[in-house]
């Protein structure tokens, strides 16, 4: 029970810390982080694992929509999978730090031979020796409202 208390204390601080601390990106940071989302998007539909590479921080945790845990190694094997369609959109900022920035946005995207899907995309940014990275991915799928 102590460890249950705990840890929602943890989560209630750290929640609490980024409504304090978080604040709006500034306008250059938005277009960096941008042109990386777009780059990624390159590296999805020509299967380019070095430019993943390029943008993946080492220590990577990408977190997929069934909830499993990867690590920047997986990530990259995924790349190599070929996407026919792959769109970003409604795209939000947030600046934890300076150096640490989220991103949350709507990916709708395509692996041949599979469905169409929509995702909800969470994204922490760090600026690592002056390029942005992804640290941490977290991908949730969207439904779509069902017909009666």
């Amino acid at each position: 029970m102590k460890l249950i208390k705990n840890t929602v204390a943890l989560i209630s601080l750290t929640l609490i810390s980024i409504g304090v601390f978080a604040q709006e990106a500034s306008p250059e940071i938005k277009d960096q982080i941008q042109e990386q989302i777009d780059n990624l998007r390159t590296a999805h539909l020509n299967s380019d694992v070095d430019l993943a590479d390029s943008l993946y921080h080492p220590k990577l945790i990408l977190t997929s929509q069934s909830g499993k845990k990867y690590k920047k190694d997986v990530a990259l094997k995924n790349i190599e999978n070929t996407f026919e369609h792959y769109e970003s959109s409604e795209i939000e900022f947030l600046a934890i730090t300076e150096n640490v920035m989220l991103a949350n946005y709507i990916n709708e995207r395509k692996h041949k031979g599979l469905e169409k899907g929509r995702y909800r995309l969470t994204v922490v940014w760090t600026d690592d020796e002056g390029i942005w990275k992804i640290i941490s991915m977290q991908s949730s799928e969207v439904k779509q409202p069902t017909k009666n």
